[in-house]
């Protein structure tokens, strides 16, 4: 309602979408008051019922149905981008969740304020606060998602007991700096992957797409480049990835042995190149040897 509110007062050229995830019986009231709010105002309006239901790794298939339904109004609307209200709070729990993950440099850059689909967060310079601050002196109904206060769910916890820990102990900067934090990795990451783009390009092998690459030019790299340039060859080749094989397979690298990979995929390292081979049948569904090290 923030974001939206804003975007009309600054006479801003946009439409509004309210999504029902079917979770709740109350979210058909909730959509129709974002209606409300948009006919009073002669904004264009538009709805899509997702038809979730409730179980395990419910967050993560919400949040895939709203961004597909959400890119699919764009398309059919002809909308140049889509504007999300993401916070700064939102970022700062994005980071502390990740890093307790041991995120990467690019886990750590968190919520990007501009993605390649289209999807923007203008929003992101300003806390949870701000918005509701900014909600209650416009006089706007707002609905508070009882999800947002189960602490089943991990962002919840980090959001009543993490972020409000680092509060008191360091000020009430903590937010705004793990925000700021995230925006200077966002901008290092996009570097490092520009870099780690031209490393790849450099150091395919043949004319047949870069199968191959050239190991000399992969361990000369420096080890954030390196880790990128793997990244990106594998996935190209189809091999799904997690960070559990992409560690094994970046030591396999440097020890000059073969690594596993998902799907029943084998990274071989051989004396001049790097190139992918399948598994044999007794290594499929295994990830390593007794020892850690696939047999070569």
């Amino acid at each position: 309602m923030a974001l939206a509110e804003a975007a009309f007062r600054v006479k801003a050229a946009f439409e509004v979408a309210s999504l029902d995830h079917g979770l709740r019986p109350e979210s058909v009231a909730e959509v129709e008051l974002v209606r409300d709010w948009a006919q009073e105002r002669g904004v264009a309006f538009h709805t899509r019922a997702l038809g979730l239901v409730t179980g395990s790794a419910v967050e993560a298939r919400a949040r895939d149905a709203r961004y597909a339904a959400l890119l699919d109004l764009a398309r059919t609307q002809g909308l140049g981008a889509i504007a999300t209200a993401h916070t700064a709070t939102d970022q700062a729990e994005t980071v502390v969740m990740r890093l307790t993950r041991g995120a990467s440099g690019r886990g750590a850059a968190g919520i990007h304020a501009q993605r390649g689909d289209r999807v923007v967060r203008p929003l992101l310079f300003a806390t949870r606060a701000d918005t509701e601050r900014y909600v209650a002196v416009r006089g706007l109904v707002a609905v508070a998602d009882p999800m947002n206060d189960d602490a089943s769910y991990l962002r919840v916890r980090v959001r009543r007991e993490v972020l409000p820990a680092l509060e008191r102990a360091v000020g009430p900067h903590a937010v705004p700096a793990l925000a700021r934090f995230a925006h200077y990795a966002a901008e290092d990451d996009a570097w490092l992957q520009l870099e780690a783009l031209r490393g790849l390009e450099r150091a395919r092998l043949g004319a047949g797409g870069g199968s191959r690459l050239d190991l000399l030019a992969i361990r000369a790299m420096g080890a954030p480049i390196r880790r990128r340039v793997l990244a990106a060859w594998l996935s190209e080749q189809g091999v799904p990835l997690d960070a559990h094989h992409l560690d094994d397979a970046l030591t396999a690298i440097t020890e000059g042995r073969t690594a596993t990979l998902p799907g029943d995929r084998v990274l071989l390292v051989e004396r001049s190149h790097l190139s992918i081979g399948v598994a044999p049948a007794r290594l499929h569904g295994t990830s390593s040897s007794d020892d850690g090290r696939p047999p070569r």
